[in-house]
This record gives structure tokens, C-alpha cells and sequence, in this order.
């Protein structure tokens, strides 16, 4: 029987390496798909709830979002809370209720407003460029300290923010 050469032995030893990365590359992706759990953000398949409890997520913040944009393009047109709201200011510096004025465009009112947009952020300050703190759903109450402009500054547990009087009355 013939011995193969130095150019038959490195032909073997060549396609032999490549075998072992292609096996090596299928086991790794068997594993990697094992430690994966079904409807997880890792699953390349993700299952249906999953991928509609994100959209639903992403949704309701676009939502949110968005009645937030309509209500400062309401507060830049002018247009504002109706005069009918609890502490709302007409004029800087007066309000249509009893209330105490801390300074122009702010009155410092009591009681308890409801939540009437679906899912309302609360904010450190008065205007959507303010951090989100806190978020209350449709029908929650919060303590009404006072309107700054076209936003109710709240106190919703030990939290103290503001929210659009656009979804609250």
C-alpha cells in the first residue's frame, strides 16, 4: 500500500479542521438554543405573548406620550384647562375658585382630582421636558396641590409631582 505524501497528509489534516469547526459551530448553536427559555427576549422565536405584551408596553407609552405632546400644544396655543377645573388660573396671578396664589400663574389649591387619561406620567416639574417619576392609571386620585400653567402639581402617595390638567379633574 502507498504512503500518502506531505500534500495528501496536509489535505487531510485541512478538511479534517474544517469538519471540527462545523460540528463546533452546530453544537454551540444547539446549546445557545437550549439555555434559551420559549417567549423570552433571547428566543429567536419568540412566542406570541411575549411579542404582544412588548407591543402592548411600547404602545400604551406612545399613547402616553402622545397625550402628553397634545397637552403642551394645547398649553403653547393658549387654549389651557377649562375655567371650570378646581384652582384653574385665567390670568396670571388670579384664579376662577378660592385658592391662594403663591406667585403669577400658579395657585395653590386642596382636594382630590381623578385621573381621567389611560395611563398618566407624573412628572418633577410642570412640562413633558421633566422626568417621569411616577405614572397613575384612569380612575386613580391624587391630591391636588396647586396649578402651575396647564399642569396640577400632585401628590400621589409619597410622591410629589405634576401631571397635565388636560387628564386629571
Amino acid at each position: 500500500m502507498p504512503r500518502p505524501n506531505a500534500k495528501g497528509k496536509a489535505a487531510i489534516l485541512i478538511i479534517a479542521a474544517l469538519i471540527f469547526f462545523v460540528v463546533g459551530i452546530i453544537v454551540g448553536q444547539m446549546v445557545k438554543a437550549i439555555n434559551t427559555l420559549p417567549g423570552d427576549a433571547d428566543d429567536p422565536v419568540a412566542t406570541q405573548s411575549y411579542v404582544e405584551t412588548t407591543v402592548g408596553e411600547r404602545v400604551a407609552d406612545l399613547v402616553t406620550r402622545i397625550e402628553e405632546l397634545e397637552a403642551e400644544v394645547a398649553t403653547l396655543k393658549g387654549s389651557g384647562a377649562p375655567a371650570t377645573n378646581p384652582g384653574t388660573t385665567t390670568n396670571p396671578g388670579t384664579t376662577t375658585n378660592p385658592g391662594t396664589t403663591t406667585n403669577p400663574g400658579t395657585t395653590t389649591s386642596s382636594g382630590t382630582l381623578t385621573i381621567t387619561g389611560t395611563t398618566v406620567r407624573v412628572r418633577s416639574g410642570p412640562g413633558t421636558n421633566y422626568e417621569i417619576i411616577a405614572s397613575v392609571s384612569k380612575g386613580d386620585k391624587v391630591t391636588n396641590l396647586g396649578l402651575s400653567g396647564n399642569w396640577y402639581k400632585v401628590q400621589v402617595g409619597n410622591v410629589t409631582g405634576y401631571v397635565s390638567a388636560d387628564y386629571a379633574e
